[in-house]
């Protein structure tokens, strides 16, 4: 009786760990970055311009899951992470570099570093 007494308490510890994990990991699914989002605007050192100024079309989807996407005239330019908080959102590419994005208004604007700095809207 006692075995099957800490066999159930087990399980129902088993349970409640499960389920405080996961309403832990929170869904990105209702966050405003998710989506695919095309650029309208590339700013360096100070110099705006067009994505058709300099004969490009660049693409940044962002998954729910927390992973992101780039493309740049139709061919794949990258991959990375993404995580949201109070500021915006972190970007990490694959190679470890660090970008940070906020949105403004309807408007992505992801600071790449080093004054290159892409003003992005939601694809419909």
């Amino acid at each position: 009786m006692k075995k099957n007494v800490a066999k159930l308490l087990v399980v129902c510890l088993i349970m409640t760990m499960v389920m405080a994990l996961a309403s832990c990991g929170g869904s990105k699914e209702a966050s405003p970055y998710v989506g695919t989002w095309n650029a309208v605007s590339i700013s360096y050192s100070g110099v705006e311009m067009t994505p058709e100024d300099v004969g490009l079309e660049f693409q940044l989807v962002i998954n729910e899951d927390g992973t992101l996407a780039a493309t740049t005239n139709g061919e794949a330019d990258g991959e990375g992470e993404w995580e949201e908080s109070d500021d915006g959102i972190s970007i990490t590419d694959a190679t470890g570099s660090e970008m940070s994005g906020v949105m403004d208004g309807e408007q992505l604007i992801v600071d790449f570093g080093d004054d290159f700095i892409v003003t992005m809207e939601k694809a419909e």
